[in-house]
């Protein structure tokens, strides 16, 4: 009933406009003819100007994302390395799939950290196509996979960015109220 009353509406604002409905399936109005307004030509430029650009605005994305990650492995690498983790594992006793789980758990988000910069350097590297440059459907229809291809990949990689952080979170807890620093001797 819904799609019903929006349909109609569509169909009364095109009309209103004289605007010509074409793509019958959708109901989708495409602007023909002279009944633009400078609101639609405007959103008309945004359309084709945001389109150009997906491109460049994904690698810029990508590249910051690399940063991100790059300095947050080696923060938390850094902060590993200078803990006391090692010695406190050691004085805990853990033992075979205990140990071995909590390994996991701190190596862990460096591992998700890596896969998501593996999926932002994929939006960066080239895909080798074969373009026809006088054919504007299998442009248009390369430059769209192009730009799924990278919006899919910089999607993963914040993916396994916002993963890293909630497996860095489970570190930080699980070190902070069940591992024991052992205190030093001597002091």
């Amino acid at each position: 009933m819904e799609s019903l009353w929006r349909q109609s509406n569509l169909n009364r604002e095109a009309r209103r406009r004289n605007i010509k409905i074409v793509n019958s399936s959708s109901k989708i109005p495409i602007a023909s003819g002279g009944g633009l307004t400078n609101e639609d030509s405007f959103w008309l430029q945004v359309g084709h100007d945001a389109t150009k650009e997906a491109v460049g605005r994904q690698e810029e994305a990508a590249k910051q994302l690399i940063t991100i990650t790059s300095l947050l492995q080696g923060i938390y690498f850094a902060a590993i390395s200078f803990s006391d983790l090692k010695k406190a594992l050691g004085a805990q006793n853990f033992i075979g799939s205990q140990l071995f789980a909590l390994v996991a758990l701190f190596a862990g988000p460096i591992l998700i950290w890596l896969i998501s910069l593996s999926f932002a350097i994929c939006v960066l590297v080239p895909v080798k196509r074969l373009t026809i440059l006088n054919s504007p459907d299998l442009i248009r229809k390369m430059y769209s996979e192009a730009i799924d291809y990278k919006s899919r990949n910089l999607h993963y990689a914040h993916l396994a960015l916002l993963l890293g952080f909630v497996l860095l979170m489970v570190a930080i807890f699980v070190y902070l109220v069940w591992i024991q620093v052992p205190s030093s001797k001597g002091q």
